[in-house]
């Protein structure tokens, strides 16, 4: 019994590197809730390992995470991507390490890829698996 639990062990590590984002991040996502305030959110997500790599890079960071601002029917849009692991800010938005949190006017509206796909396709705001190409489109890991 014990050399099965032992080989085991490897296949379940594997799979867990497999796993969305979503599931990653669960403890810190799943503690927030729509209508948080931003400054909220930040304090729970802590600072992101990402930094500039030149200084223009600055506006495209908050905290340390990836950070996106668009206007949509009338509101000010903000995304931040989190993510729990080590990153280059230059890498592309992916489903296995990134976690999307949609703030409309620094309130949280979506959190995770399922209710963000969703708000963002009613909104029309920016999401990086519906755009064909730029720097942040993914690298195909749909």
């Amino acid at each position: 019994m014990i050399p099965y639990f032992i080989r085991s062990v490897p296949l379940v590590a594997a799979f867990a590197a497999c796993a969305p984002a979503d599931q990653l991040a669960q403890d810190k996502v799943a503690a927030l809730r729509a209508g948080m305030p931003r400054d909220s959110v930040l304090a729970i997500l802590g600072t992101g390992s990402l930094v500039p790599l030149q200084p223009s890079d600055s506006l495209r960071l908050l905290n340390g995470f990836r950070q996106e601002q668009f206007y949509a029917k009338g509101g000010l849009y903000q995304i931040i991507w989190y993510r729990d692991t080590p990153g280059a800010l230059n890498a592309p938005i992916s489903r296995r390490t990134d976690t999307p949190v949609l703030l409309e006017e620094d309130e949280v509206v979506a959190t995770g890829w399922a209710e963000f796909d969703r708000v963002t396709a009613r909104l029309n705001v920016p999401n990086p698996y519906r755009r064909q190409n730029g720097h942040d489109a993914p690298a195909g890991d749909r």
